[in-house]
């Protein structure tokens, strides 16, 4: 995107530089300023639409950076390097080792060659194209290698369902459409899927406490809600009947073995019958 031209100011006026229709200013009335200079409508618009561009630019600016890369294709051998782009490779270099969430040199060269790999036969501009899967990468924020792993399958996946609905759209005989909309559809499948497992791997193992209402009469009622979540969570066992739950002040406890169900902290008088099971 070309830089907007900006209106003249007088000698010696200072203003904060722009980037894009982003102003480096945390000042909101430098940033109006600014934007009054660069977006040709601004006196047409309201003062609340005014604001609401000003939150905008402000909230943008508070974003974090994110790595770029730089493909080059030769034109010879017709292989392609990726090396941050030249202005300010030291910080993009920093970047994409947080992207992937690693230290591990050979984890930066394996995902970006993974990314290299699925663009480059696009016949778009790859290093757009690579960069801006980078940025859904770190948008995931993975905390280690094997998330970064995932995120990485996640940005080309979304890449590879949205070409399909491009060649579905643009495709001019029904068969080369049903093709191109069942392929969407699966890799939109496969994205929901990787989505739902990323977060689980996030959210990790959460421990589930279940609730047991002893009313009058001894009849005791456990809540058979459960959530799980992360691939080590440990599984709690089947709800059942809490025995020996004494009747009184007894109060409930959290199970040390943690199998789900809270256990009695205290011995009661009498014992109450299994709430699932009736005689006669």
């Amino acid at each position: 995107m070309t830089e907007p031209k900006r209106a003249s100011r007088k000698k010696g006026a200072k203003s904060p530089p722009v980037k894009g229709y982003v102003i480096d200013s945390d000042d909101p009335v430098e940033v109006a300023k600014s934007l009054a200079s660069c977006i040709p409508e601004w006196g047409e618009l309201k003062q609340t639409q005014r604001d609401e561009l000003v939150r905008h630019s402000l909230n943008s600016r508070m974003r974090p950076a994110r790595a770029k890369v730089a493909a080059v294709t030769d034109a010879e051998t017709g292989n392609s390097t990726i090396s941050p782009p030249a202005k300010h490779q030291a910080s993009h270099a920093i970047r994409i080792y947080e992207t992937f969430a690693t230290a591990s040199e050979d984890i930066v060269f394996s995902r970006l060659s993974e990314i290299l790999s699925h663009f480059t036969k696009s016949g778009e501009d790859t290093s757009t194209k690579m960069s801006a899967a980078l940025a859904f990468i770190a948008g995931c924020n993975p905390e280690n290698e094997q998330q970064s792993a995932m995120a990485t399958q996640m940005a080309l996946v979304h890449d590879a369902a949205m070409t399909a609905l491009g060649a579905a759209k643009r495709a001019e005989y029904m068969d080369t459409y049903e093709k191109y909309s069942n392929q969407a559809n699966k890799l939109s499948r496969t994205f929901a899927v990787l989505t739902d497992s990323y977060a689980k791997l996030q959210r990790g193992g959460v421990q589930t406490v279940k609730h047991v209402n002893v009313y009058e009469g001894g009849q005791a009622v456990v809540a058979d809600t459960v959530h799980t979540g992360g691939m080590n969570a440990k599984r709690p066992e089947p709800a059942h009947a809490a025995r020996d739950l004494g009747v009184g002040a007894s109060m409930l406890g959290h199970d040390p073995q943690w199998q789900g169900v809270p256990v009695a902290s205290g011995e009661g008088k009498e014992a109450l019958p299994d709430a699932r099971r009736s005689e006669g």
